[in-house]
């Protein structure tokens, strides 16, 4: 538990460094291999893919009743992508994505965020490490 509010805090701190030097350009480049926590937000159920307008680079996914509600995402090599995870469940679970550095814990009715660099194109497997039989699937990179 204190370790996740040490990360929240440097994560916030971080995060107020890159929005006093952003300019207001519409600049999407680059960004770490490291895996990063964020306070916990509201996000709506829908899974989608690290493409599209609008929310471009970000996934969401949600965990009910000890499922994933995709066990298919897709992303593009290299690109810096924010997973919001949502747990409709009452119990814990986790989001790990090795090949991306990514391993994210999930409390009950709670929502988190992590943000990787998707690796080299291939395909990988993601799950839940408390429930890695029924909350997996496989992350597509091009």
């Amino acid at each position: 538990m204190r370790r996740s509010m040490v990360v929240g805090m440097v994560l916030a701190g971080v995060l107020a460094l890159v929005a006093a030097g952003c300019g207001g350009g519409n600049d999407n480049g680059g960004g770490s291999a490291a895996a990063t926590t964020a306070a916990p937000e509201t996000t709506a159920a829908s899974a989608t893919t690290a493409a599209g307008g609008g929310g471009e680079n970000e996934i969401k996914l949600a965990a009910a009743n000890t499922a994933w509600d995709t066990d298919n995402l897709a992303m593009t090599a290299g690109a810096e992508v924010k997973v919001e995870i949502e747990n409709a469940d009452s119990i814990e679970h986790n989001f790990t994505f090795a090949a991306a550095n990514a391993n994210q814990d999930v409390e009950g009715g709670e929502d988190a965020t992590v943000t990787l660099t998707a690796p080299a194109a291939g395909t990988y497997p993601f799950f839940c490490k408390y429930h890695p039989a029924a909350m997996k699937g496989t992350v597509t990179v091009t």
